[in-house]
């Protein structure tokens, strides 16, 4: 019996070491937070690549894309600030994974202000300029950190299946690979998608280049993403299906123009993503199963590249009643080149076992 100088109970003293637990739902509010940034991102480079901006820093889509990033960054840092109240370590008072988060924050917040100055030193940027410039690729680099939270935090966790453990995980995969894409968007697949059919276009020589090196690009990045992912997790059946057309959607109709015969394009993503899951669930390729990942790793982007070039013909047949103008030594050829950056890919990411003095 507890006597008048005895508490009643003892507070349960934190380590020092100690994080405070990580949770599904958290991970959901970050990726939902993100999607609010990422749509800002997009909205930002649509109204720019249709002339909807002028020489000033405060726009509507600049709004969106910073009060993104300030949904984001005040969650984590109340966040932080409760667990630090509760008595965790200052450094180690958000769940695994998202200290890095924090970091990205800062280094967005220091690149926003930059961003003005530069302005107001050097003047806006226009075209490929914006995508290069040092003030934005600082942003960029904080919005990597800090976007990529939900990432880190099912990489760490032991045991993660199924659409109800690793939504947030696919959403923001989708999210890192488009912004990728974004700033590569000078060599994006749709960026000059019509010089492939314009009458106009065709013999320039930087056309052939173009359509061939943004398909390369554009494979190694999203197989890299893919397979990055396969390393680690068992996808649910659907992820690479919503990866893919999460990424081609936004990409399409942040670039691409108002004709409406363009949007066949936005059936190479699904349809691609459809046929990824299906291997996926019933060819198994793994890591314990190498030759399968190698094939599976050239399908992909083989069967992407093929669907674009086929469904961009049709395009052209409806535009200017006629369709590609590249010949199919051209055309054919260049989803092989797709799929054996796939191959590429997966020996980078799923490299063969080195051989030891007892297997020698």
């Amino acid at each position: 019996m507890a006597t008048l100088d005895q508490p009643l109970s003892t507070p349960t003293r934190i380590s020092r070491t100690a994080r405070p637990p990580g949770s599904v739902r958290f991970d959901l509010i970050v990726t939902l937070l993100g999607a609010w940034f990422v749509g800002g991102l997009f909205l930002d480079g649509w109204a720019h690549n249709h002339g909807r901006v002028d020489s000033t820093f405060f726009t509507p889509w600049h709004g969106v894309l910073y009060s993104g990033y300030a949904a984001v960054g005040l969650f984590l840092v109340i966040t932080h600030f409760r667990n630090v109240a509760k008595g965790y370590n200052w450094w180690r008072a958000l769940p695994t994974g998202y200290m890095v988060s924090l970091l990205g924050v800062l280094i967005f917040g220091f690149g926003g202000v930059f961003d003005m100055f530069w302005h107001q030193a050097f003047g806006f940027e226009a075209n490929t300029e914006a995508l290069l410039s040092p003030a934005h690729l600082i942003l960029a680099l904080g919005s990597f950190i800090f976007g990529s939270g939900p990432i880190r935090a099912a990489y760490a966790r032991k045991h993660a299946r199924g659409w109800r453990d690793l939504l947030p995980l696919v959403l923001t995969l989708a999210y890192m690979l488009s912004a990728l894409t974004f700033f590569t968007m000078f060599i994006s697949p749709f960026s000059n998608a019509n010089a492939l059919i314009a009458p106009m276009a065709r013999g320039q020589g930087w056309v052939d280049g173009y359509g061939v090196g943004s398909a390369l690009v554009a494979s190694a990045m999203f197989m890299g993403v893919i397979l990055f992912a396969l390393r680690r997790w068992s996808l649910p059946v659907g992820s690479i299906t919503v990866i893919l057309t999460i990424n081609s959607t936004l990409m399409f109709l942040m670039q691409m123009r108002a004709e409406p015969n363009f949007r066949w394009l936005l059936l190479v993503a699904p349809l691609t993503g459809l046929l990824a899951d299906a291997l996926l669930y019933f060819y198994k390729p793994s890591a314990a199963r190498l030759e399968r990942l190698r094939l599976f790793s050239f399908v992909v982007p083989f069967v992407y590249f093929l669907l674009f070039m086929l469904l961009l013909n049709q395009v052209g047949i409806e535009l200017y009643r006629r369709g590609l103008w590249w010949t199919i030594h051209m055309w054919a050829g260049m989803p092989l080149l797709c799929g054996a950056t796939g191959v590429f890919a997966s020996y980078l990411i799923f490299p063969p076992a080195i051989p030891t003095e007892e297997s020698a």
